[in-house]
């Protein structure tokens, strides 16, 4: 079997319990939303989507779960999120009514609105919905790269029997995240740290409501107007955000010193250096593992200039594994590493490396459909950054608010943050590269023209320019480094798809030739993803012999494929 092929795993049901309950509390939910049941079941297959699982679920499948049956744990964890997309508020997973004898049994609206005092903010949302002991799937469980559930696991609250189940903190599931940021770390690096090794990391639900903190709208600081003018809202700084390198009631029992500091962001280059080559696949054991080194440190170092650059330092690594997360698609992981970062940067009193996380939040969630949580966020980026911030800093930032402004329909505001991002971009030093020979020496934060040529191709693309970002990634591909391999090959997948909507299909498979090519090198969940969708999209051009070539290439025979 090709590795880059998606391995599906259905979960066999269990034992049926004889005489379920009806469940009144999800009806209620249901019925709350003006949803049929056809319709909650795509809802949780575009959630699904999300976090890279396949799920098969249809009304069948929801009557079942109507009639008492329960789905695995995790997938309960995505009804909450969908239902409370749905209706504009917080619906947790205690009220779906799924706990044996718990609020199905009792039924009606009360039962909806039931909370369990079993969680750390008054719902159940740190213990596993089923009544059993937690047992979310770990990283070490599976090789693959895509989980399917469908409506065969309706019984079923586990997983199935063949699987190694790893500890992973269940808090990353709902809304109770640890409250000291070294907890949060230990709960997004275990799932992938060995031993034993750890091949691929769980899947979270990607909440929106996580975000909540992040876009509020509080007074303007003194003397500060809005981006987008005089009344608009500005995001406020993260909530909960405080010095946290000593745990609270413990004292400090070790100094860090500068040689510490300097090691952390050494390493930080070196791995975000190594992800844009080659892949987040390469190096996610190993980030997961140094960055889960950092906790002791970060629980008990003293207070000082160097704890603060281990902060910072740990913020720019969590950052990276948040990616790591993205580009394997556990956006839920992700989500979580992101906003880790931020609170981290804000405890070392960086508000550069807040500014980038919230960036990040804002693309991540363009990527995944959300475009006024998108561009809320890219606002929230923009406030955070220092007035002082580097030229190619504030060109990052505002390439995103180009973005987000264009996929929530705003051409002017687009166009207008796009120019701001070229003239700051105009301001950096002509050397600017993302490595130990940048001015500042940081991975993160550093910025080139040929990734605002990218930036400017998306933004093309959301406002239906096809030709113009076409021309735009051509170029960001002739600024690239030869050994960007990943970022080069993600390029080339999105231009031969503009290509192909063109009508311009030899183009088009000259681009995914040299896609091929280079992605062999690569071991990337997007370029993976990219590599899958080729045969469906060449599909109607069968016939072509340029067209047949490829998919020979895409699909080698068994045993010759490429590892990426």
């Amino acid at each position: 079997m090709c590795p880059s092929d998606p391995v599906r795993v259905t979960a066999q049901p269990g034992p049926r319990p004889r005489g379920r309950t009806p469940n009144g509390a999800l009806r209620a939910l249901l019925e709350e939303t003006e949803w049929t049941q056809a319709a909650f079941a795509r809802a949780l297959a575009r959630l699904g989507a999300e976090v890279g699982v396949h799920l098969r679920y249809d009304r069948t499948s929801v009557a079942h779960w109507l009639r008492g049956s329960r789905p695995d744990p995790r997938v309960q964890h995505l009804m909450a999120e969908a239902l409370s997309r749905r209706l504009g508020r917080r619906v947790t997973v205690a009220e779906l009514g799924m706990r044996p004898g718990g609020a199905g049994a009792r039924g009606g609206r009360a039962a909806a609105g039931a909370r369990s005092g079993s969680g750390a903010d008054g719902d159940d949302e740190a213990s596993d919905p089923s009544g059993a002991a937690p047992r979310p799937w770990g990283a070490g469980d599976l090789t693959a790269r895509e989980h399917t559930f469908g409506p065969g696991d309706a019984g079923d609250a586990g997983p199935p029997r063949n699987a190694r189940a790893r500890p992973v903190d269940v808090r990353l599931f709902g809304l109770a995240r640890p409250s000291h940021v070294a907890d949060q770390l230990t709960a997004l690096t275990a799932p992938v740290v060995p031993p034993p090794r750890a091949d691929s990391p769980p899947w979270t639900p990607y909440t929106l409501r996580l975000l909540t903190e992040t876009v509020r709208s509080p007074s303007p600081r003194h003397g500060e107007v809005p981006e987008g003018g005089p009344g608009a809202p500005v995001p406020a700084p993260l909530l909960g955000a405080r010095n946290t390198c000593t745990a609270r009631g413990s004292r400090p029992t070790s100094r860090t010193g500068p040689g510490e500091v300097a090691s952390v962001h050494e390493h930080a280059r070196f791995f975000a250096l190594q992800a844009d080559r080659h892949g987040g696949g390469h190096i996610r054991t190993s980030l997961a593992a140094f960055l889960s080194g950092l906790v002791s440190t970060l629980r008990t170092g003293e207070e000082g200039v160097h704890q603060r650059g281990m902060q910072a330092g740990a913020a720019r690594l969590s950052f990276l594994l948040a990616r790591v997360y993205a580009d394997e698609q556990r956006h839920g992981l992700a989500q979580r590493a992101f906003l880790t970062a931020a609170e981290l940067a804000e405890d070392a009193a960086d508000p550069d490396g807040v500014a980038l996380a919230r960036r990040a939040l804002s693309s991540q969630a363009h990527q995944l459909g959300h475009p006024r949580v998108s561009l809320a966020l890219a606002e929230a980026a923009l406030a955070a950054a220092p007035a002082d911030a580097d030229p190619a800093t504030r060109a990052f930032l505002y390439a995103g608010l180009a973005v987000a402004g264009a996929a929530g329909g705003d051409r002017r505001r687009a166009l207008e943050a796009m120019a701001r991002a070229e003239r700051q971009l105009a301001r950096a030093p002509a050397d600017l590269t993302t490595g130990p020979e940048s001015p500042s020496g940081e991975p993160v934060g550093t910025y080139r023209h040929a990734a605002l040529l990218y930036q400017s191709s998306q933004m093309r693309t959301a406002l239906g320019d096809r030709d113009g970002a076409i021309r735009d990634l051509r170029a960001s591909l002739g600024a690239r480094p030869a050994d960007e391999l990943r970022s080069r090959a993600l390029c080339r997948a999105e231009l031969a798809e503009l290509l192909l909507s063109r009508g311009r299909l030899e183009e088009a498979c000259a681009a995914w030739s040299s896609f091929l090519a280079e992605s062999a090198q690569v071991s990337s969940g997007r370029v993976r993803s990219a590599r899958a969708r080729i045969p469906g999209l060449l599909r109607p051009y069968g016939r072509d012999v340029g067209v047949r070539s490829l998919l020979a290439q895409a699909n080698p025979p068994s045993g010759t494929g490429s590892s990426g």
